[in-house]
């Protein structure tokens, strides 16, 4: 079940974000980054792009990028279910 806590919701999309930006660094850079490090580059990057708490009250999440940055509000990525009717 969801979490109705918009802090926990946000620093679970957060978390969601970073290993997937962890993911492409070592795809498309071939670095090994630790969770930590992932973080710090992370943060430094993309935090401040990222919805504010109040933003999770709504139960909207950010969409994400395949490289882990999120996605600016009113543009979302299409669902799968989209992309394979177009």
């Amino acid at each position: 079940m969801p979490s109705t806590d918009p802090f926990a919701a946000r620093m679970l999309a957060q978390v969601t974000l970073i290993e997937r930006y962890r993911a492409s660094v070592l795809r498309r850079e071939g670095r090994l980054l630790d969770s930590d490090s992932a973080a710090l580059e992370w943060i430094a990057r993309y935090a401040e792009h990222f919805p504010s708490p109040e933003h999770f009250c709504r139960h909207d999440v950010p969409a994400a990028a395949g490289d882990g940055r999120p996605q600016p509000s009113g543009r979302r990525r299409p669902s799968a279910a989209s992309r394979s009717a177009a």
